[in-house]
């Protein structure tokens, strides 16, 4: 939601579908896309929950997207000075809406809390915009809350100073968050001590690789056999190549079956697409361990695999700083911009 338009006469705000079709369209490809992998490649997917559990979830994820996408609008907001109204204007795909409100029946606009989704006024918060009536009630601009109150506070903020509400109306905060502001509960030393562990085996990967790719010597070998070894675990089974092969080296005879620099298991195409570059009989290259010559592998190349262990907590490093920027910034908005704090009123039976 934005300001888009503001003179002395009218003032418009705008809450435009994009968030909300992109969301239903996260959904709606999470889901889908879990059927279709599903049947498209059904030995790829094993599990504790069978092939049920993946027509549910994909079922409820796509069935979320379709109603996001459902309930997505376009919403104008605007205020005019001299005609004395307020109106809301809904435009959905195929119809449009239009509701009117006198400025003269309403009192101020309040940031609507929802007491279901806060825990007491945390960073769990939800929020929307409402009208507070001169008769007591209270209309909201929206059926959906957002975490996002910093831009409804500078929004409803903008509206109060259009229509000459300066009165506030006082909330009582918590007492641990006497601002009544959103706390940004990231507890940063263990995050990096986790996420370090990590960036740490992913390096040491690396660089055990590098040592062997740069310093085993190369000698010739003769394979024996190929084959597939299946690692299996909690969600699935992974696959390497197993490939063995025998070598001389200083007049004695060793075998191996070692095929990268490191040991590595993936899917099972990877895993075969290694496997079938080598076959029984063919003469290949070896590169051996000087120091420990039972030691070998095949594959004379570094693979970057063992740097996802440092890119993923990188990014999701980077995420979380982006989150706790984004944050300080809506507290920032929240202290300029001063607006009333309502409480979600529960729904009586």
């Amino acid at each position: 939601m934005k300001v888009v338009h503001n003179t002395p006469a009218e003032l418009e705000l705008r809450d435009g579908p994009f968030g909300t079709i992109m969301m239903g369209l996260l959904f709606l490809v999470f889901g889908c896309g879990a059927v279709t992998l599903w049947l498209a490649h059904p030995t790829g997917w094993k599990g504790n929950g069978g092939p049920w559990l993946i027509y549910l979830v994909g079922g409820v994820f796509s069935a979320v997207g379709l109603v996001m996408l459902g309930v997505s609008a376009d919403r104008r907001y605007i205020f005019d000075r001299a005609m004395g109204t307020a109106r809301l204007i809904v435009q959905r795909l195929g119809y449009r809406t239009s509701t009117e409100y006198r400025l003269g029946d309403l009192q101020d606009v309040a940031l609507e809390r929802s007491s279901s989704s806060s825990t007491e006024g945390g960073s769990n918060a939800f929020y929307r915009i409402v009208f507070l009536t001169k008769s007591g009630e209270r209309v909201p601009w929206t059926p959906f809350s957002t975490g996002d109150q910093g831009t409804l506070a500078a929004c409803a903020a903008a509206v109060r100073t259009f229509c000459g509400w300066g009165g506030r109306t006082e909330t009582q905060p918590p007492a641990d968050n006497p601002g009544g502001l959103p706390a940004i509960g990231i507890k940063w030393r263990w995050i990096v001590s986790f996420l370090g562990i990590f960036v740490a085996v992913g390096l040491g990967l690396f660089a055990l690789q590098a040592y062997r790719v740069a310093t085993w010597e190369p000698v010739s070998a003769r394979v024996v056999s190929v084959g597939l070894r299946e690692v299996r675990h909690d969600d699935g089974s992974t696959y390497a190549p197993v490939v063995e092969y025998q070598y001389m080296l200083n007049g004695q005879g060793y075998t191996s079956d070692r095929v990268l620099p490191i040991n590595m298991s993936s899917s099972r195409h990877w895993a075969e697409e290694l496997r079938d570059q080598f076959h029984p009989g063919d003469q290949v290259t070896a590169y051996v361990n000087p120091a420990e010559p039972s030691s070998a592998y095949l594959v004379h190349k570094l693979s970057l695999t063992p740097l996802l262990f440092v890119a993923l907590p990188m990014v999701v490093a980077g995420l979380l700083a982006w989150i706790v920027r984004v944050r300080r910034r809506e507290l920032g908005a929240v202290e300029r911009y001063p607006v009333p704090v309502v409480e979600a009123r529960a729904i009586s039976s």
